[in-house]
């Protein structure tokens, strides 16, 4: 069980009363290597989601894009990514041997998606290699589906950071049918439940509400009850959310704190109705940085 979940997410399991049935089904689908479909997975994708910490040991959101086969596996433990073609936030240098990153990989067209947690074993300038802690799939559910084509104005070198929630930031974010939460947690045990965690959020456009102190709101939806990424926010609450202009081919981070709320209702909220939610996550918004044409694929 220790190997399956940390305290975090053991805290929050039984809060919500389901802290036994986790400890049963943990060593089941939180596995140690991956199952041959999600090896196979990983190398059909063409772009792969990222949590890792950079130099300053900021928690970062990100995404990595190549043909197929840019993700190789050549065994059930490990997986070798192509690096040359990053959102614009994303450097080698960046990361270290030893580092533990959060990988996720959707395909939107078909509402698949598997998770990784993994450390980093070997950095060159073309790849990274990574050895493989947790792996486990996600259900489809709240996965907006869409189809990607080439960004012809991808362009993985432009960014600009702001501290002010702009209009048309505001806008994307309350036009948005989805996001990505990176988080991390590490109390120094070497366990392989620590480390970074990539989480897809997804929901009907306008399922992230802003109120009337600029915080992001986001009811918490009944999923597979990991409570992988609340249980990293409960220890950890830095966060970093990736939101995507499939549009446009445009994205955003948000450098942000979190707060759980255990709550019926949200108060607070400026011309919104009360919620039925029964918990929320409320980010507090820190830093903006958008990073123009860096998805390197756009809605069709």
């Amino acid at each position: 069980m220790e190997n399956s979940w940390h305290q975090g997410e053991r805290l929050i399991q039984k809060r919500v009363g389901t802290e036994q049935r986790m400890a049963d089904i943990g060593p089941k689908f939180i596995r140690e290597f991956m199952p041959l479909q999600h090896r196979e997975f990983f190398q059909s994708q063409t772009m792969i989601f990222m949590a890792y910490c950079d130099t300053t040991s900021i928690i970062q959101s990100s995404i990595l894009f190549g043909e197929e086969g840019f993700i190789s596996s050549p065994t059930e433990t490990e997986l070798w990514i192509n690096t040359q073609n990053p959102m614009s936030d994303f450097r080698n240098n960046q990361i270290n041997v030893g580092d533990r990153i959060g990988l996720l990989a959707i395909e939107f067209n078909t509402k698949r998606r598997n998770r990784v947690n993994a450390i980093i074993t070997e950095i060159n300038q073309k790849n990274i290699k990574v050895l493989v802690l947790q792996s486990y799939g996600n259900c489809p559910k709240y996965i907006q589906p869409k189809t990607l084509v080439s960004n012809a104005h991808y362009d993985p070198t432009s960014q600009l950071s702001s501290t002010i929630m702009t209009n048309n930031l505001r806008t994307l974010i309350c036009q948005a049918d989805s996001f990505f939460i990176a988080s991390y947690f590490d109390d120094g045990e070497d366990n392989r439940s620590r480390g970074a965690d990539i989480s897809h959020r997804g929901g009907e456009a306008g399922f992230v509400r802003i109120n009337n102190k600029g915080q992001l709101l986001v009811e918490d939806y009944l999923g597979n009850g990991f409570f992988n990424t609340l249980g990293n926010l409960l220890e950890n609450p830095t966060a970093s959310l990736l939101f995507c202009d499939w549009q446009q081919g445009h994205a955003m981070q948000i450098k942000v704190t979190c707060e759980i709320l255990w709550s019926d209702t949200i108060q607070g909220q400026s011309n919104q109705k009360q919620s039925e939610a029964k918990r929320t996550l409320c980010f507090t918004p820190h830093k903006f940085t958008i990073l123009s044409n860096s998805l390197a694929y756009r809605s069709q």
